[in-house]
């Protein structure tokens, strides 16, 4: 304990005694022990000032996300800001929250192009489950879901399928990487 310190607290035993100087007994000492207590607290914004802020703690798994979405807005060609325009990206799985105009078969198609590329570059998913798909295209709003699989399949030159039902899954061809890319910057603007 500095000699500062030893200094202010026997300030505050003075300020105390001076405090209950008119208080009778048997009150007088517990008031005294409850204004001394008070004043040796520091304040808890004192406390708060005197302990450092918290850092924010940046995980190696945080800074490969944030490389591969970086490198993702490159091959779009669109800045990083844009892009989170469009998507949000969670640690395991992106989510379109981009504007997409059009029939519910388009929008499939094209939500569907969007995320698949996104699965692809930024967390080295090149086959997608249908049901994450699915998933996607349900929590953004999109109605009938049945004819996903159609409304994919007339689109053979962009997605490949494998599987059947429920262990379906899809990738995008060359050309579904290109348009998903094109997509995304016209989505950017």
């Amino acid at each position: 304990m500095s000699k500062t310190q030893v200094e202010e607290i026997k300030e505050k035993i003075q300020l105390a005694i001076q405090a209950v100087a008119d208080v009778e007994e048997p009150f007088k000492t517990k008031a005294f022990e409850v204004i001394l207590s008070t004043l040796l607290k520091k304040p808890e914004a004192e406390e708060r000032a005197a302990q450092p802020p918290p850092t924010k703690v940046i995980t190696k798994g945080a800074k490969t996300l944030d490389r591969k979405i970086a490198t993702f807005a490159n091959e779009a060609n669109v800045g990083v800001s844009k892009l989170k325009d469009i998507f949000e990206f969670e640690e395991d799985k992106p989510i379109f929250i981009g504007r997409v105009e059009g029939s519910e078969a388009e929008k499939q198609v094209q939500i569907s192009r969007c995320l698949l590329a996104a699965y692809k570059t930024v967390y080295g998913k090149a086959w997608v489950k249908a049901s994450l798909l699915s998933e996607a295209l349900d929590d953004y709003g999109i109605g009938s879901l049945a004819n996903l699989a159609a409304n994919l399949g007339k689109c053979e030159e962009e997605f490949r399928a494998k599987g059947q039902r429920r262990g379906r899954q899809y990738k995008l061809t060359q050309q579904g990487i290109q348009n998903a890319l094109d997509a995304i910057r016209q989505l950017s603007t």
